[in-house]
């Protein structure tokens, strides 16, 4: 009978060492998940960056363009340098203060 309780001890410790190997094994997957986790959101900030300078360049292309003498932009041409103007008035003003 002893026998027979020492073998399910046996069997049971032996579980647990898996498990506390499994749980170790886990932690370190997770880890390395974070990591990677944190690298792909460097890199989709990166992009982001990247996209905003690109649609900046954008807007200074068609603002060129349309001071170029292109007909079809003199519109355009025209909010982006009304928008200008305000924003100039809006920091004139705020210095004023």
């Amino acid at each position: 009978m002893s026998n027979n309780i020492f073998s399910k001890l046996e069997q049971l410790e032996n579980k647990i060492q898996k498990l506390i190997q499994e749980n170790f094994e886990y932690k370190e997957k997770i880890a390395n998940f974070e990591k990677l986790i944190k690298e792909q959101m460097d890199q989709l900030q990166a992009c982001e960056a990247e996209k905003q300078q690109l649609y900046r360049q954008i807007d200074q292309l068609k603002l060129g363009k349309a001071f170029a003498g292109n007909e079809g932009n003199n519109e355009e041409a025209k909010r982006k340098i009304d928008s200008l103007i305000k924003e100039i008035n809006l920091c004139i003003a705020a210095l004023k203060d």
